[in-house]
């Protein structure tokens, strides 16, 4: 019988335990702001392209249980030389707090990733019909 009132008290603590974190306070972390930026040509051209990412992420103080996230994307593809510029701000205040009154600094994280590839298929030089004597 002692058994039995062991394993009801025992499976009675693991339902409130699975259902408890409903009636608690969330975990709350710092503050974050992330900028992701893909920047990609594709192209027959030799000549480097322009890419340039300008990030600016800004904070007043500090802050906790904020998160923003910016995400741009550019592709280019053709036969010239390819521009391609991008500029991204991101302005943050406060936030909710966390529940013990310590608030730390924000935590930026910028991600700019730049590819330029030469493709053949794009080269105009390379396209173009040519005067074939017979």
């Amino acid at each position: 019988m002692r058994s039995k009132i062991l394993l009801l008290g025992w499976l009675s603590s693991s339902t409130l335990l699975a259902i408890s974190p409903a009636f608690s306070d969330s975990a709350v972390a710092q503050c974050v702001m992330t900028d992701v930026s893909v920047q990609v040509a594709v192209r027959g051209s030799r000549q480097p392209s322009r890419q340039s990412n300008n990030v600016d992420l800004q904070n007043q103080g500090r802050c906790s249980g904020n998160a923003i996230t910016q995400v741009g994307t550019q592709v280019y593809t053709g036969s010239g030389r390819a521009n391609q510029q991008r500029t991204s701000r991101q302005r943050i205040n406060g936030g909710r707090g966390n529940g013990t009154g310590i608030n730390g600094p924000t935590i930026k994280v910028p991600v700019g990733v730049k590819v330029d590839v030469y493709n053949p298929a794009y080269d105009p030089s390379l396209t173009r019909p040519r005067n074939f004597r017979r």
